[in-house]
């Protein structure tokens, strides 16, 4: 049976898409098994000609307000949707026997509509930077209010390198980096605790002098100014 195909039957395909499984073997298998209905030829035309104008715009105030609601059944394949979207807006690379291959790589025998695959290679011309994850997973239990505003916070403050567990963490570090006295801080902190501040972040509770320390050597204040930073 297998002779009359051109993949081996027995290969190994994840039965359920998951947001948080980006490893290198899985990605490579759900973009190259991925295939384009007619139904899904017309989804990606309908995103692909809102977001690709976008391109042309970067630096105009469109390009953020493009937004997109995905809906539909249970188990209709609104998240492995997704997924696919996030790898060619990434156009993420992977690799396979030691050759590399791009996101839109794979989709140049998928798609025959040669206006929707010109508006893909456009969209995926400029770099972008893709967050994806799964709300549910890294949500807090006890939050009741803005509990979505606080994970896509959450997310995001891990994305670019700042604390993800504690906002005003998060903004301390925002301002220290705008006023170019992060890494200052972080060096100072090292010297104190002989470890990094990324590692020891999240229990700052218990480093609270070598915080204030840190801090008011960055930022040039006294110890006691540098604590309001972070109080609760």
């Amino acid at each position: 049976m297998n002779r009359f195909f051109s993949k081996q039957l027995t290969r190994d395909i994840n039965g359920v898409v998951k947001a948080e499984q980006k490893d290198n073997d899985s990605i490579y298998v759900e973009l190259d098994e991925y295939v384009i209905t007619q139904e899904l030829n017309r989804h990606f035309r309908a995103f692909f000609s809102a977001y690709a104008p976008s391109v042309d715009h970067s630096g105009s105030a469109m390009s953020g307000k493009v937004g997109v609601w995905i809906s539909g059944f249970f188990g209709s394949g609104k998240s492995h949707f997704l997924k696919i979207l996030s790898y060619l807006l990434e156009n993420k690379s992977v690799e396979k026997d030691g050759e590399g291959r791009q996101a839109f790589d794979f989709f140049k025998d998928k798609i025959t509509d040669t206006a929707l695959l010109a508006d893909i290679k456009k969209s995926v011309s400029k770099d972008t930077d893709v967050i994806l994850f799964n709300i549910d997973s890294r949500a807090n239990t006890e939050d009741r209010e803005n509990a979505i505003l606080k994970v896509f916070l959450k997310v995001f403050n891990e994305r670019v390198g700042y604390c993800a567990d504690f906002p005003h963490i998060a903004h301390l570090e925002r301002e220290l980096d705008k006023r170019d006295q992060y890494d200052s801080f972080k060096a100072k902190f090292a010297e104190l605790t002989l470890s990094t501040w990324e590692e020891e972040r999240d229990a700052y509770d218990f480093y609270r002098d070598e915080l204030s320390e840190a801090l008011a050597h960055a930022s040039d204040q006294s110890k006691e100014s540098a604590k309001h930073w972070y109080s609760k």
